[in-house]
This record gives structure tokens, C-alpha cells and sequence, in this order.
């Protein structure tokens, strides 16, 4: 998949593969990298997102209002 083809508004399925220090989550739709702002994932769990930003070599997204993030312990942010 070229970064072209993800499409800003559209929704993704994502698995969260790794974190960054803020604890945002990162993962890829086939071969761009994508970046989750504003949630703390479970690693491993699938969530909807969608495309707010591309650049060059990533993306940026949101998860959306059915996907609740999840704090370190596994308990539900409400």
C-alpha cells in the first residue's frame, strides 16, 4: 500500500504493535507506520481509527468513540 492510498477521514482496522514513551499507540496498514494520538492501547488489540494526517513516510490517527483506550493495568478509561 502507497501512503497515498490512506485516505485523511477514512477508518482503518489498526493493531497496536508497539508504544511510544507518551504512550500513544503505534502500528501499520500494510507497509505505512501509523500513529494513534491520545490513547494508552493494549498492545496486541485491534482498534477502528481513523486517518487525520499523512506525510511522507507515516500517519497520524484517532481512535474512534467505540474504541476505549486502555491504561496499563487492562482497566477501562470511561
Amino acid at each position: 500500500m502507497e501512503l497515498d492510498e490512506l485516505v485523511v477521514g477514512e477508518t482503518y482496522d489498526l493493531r497496536i504493535a508497539a508504544k511510544n514513551p507518551n504512550g500513544d499507540g503505534i502500528g501499520r496498514i500494510n507497509d505505512v507506520v501509523v500513529f494513534v494520538r491520545n490513547t494508552k492501547p493494549r498492545l496486541g488489540k485491534t482498534y477502528k481509527v481513523k486517518i487525520t494526517n499523512t506525510h511522507k513516510t507515516f500517519a497520524y490517527a484517532e481512535p474512534l468513540d467505540n474504541s476505549k483506550p486502555f491504561i496499563g493495568n487492562g482497566s477501562l478509561i470511561l
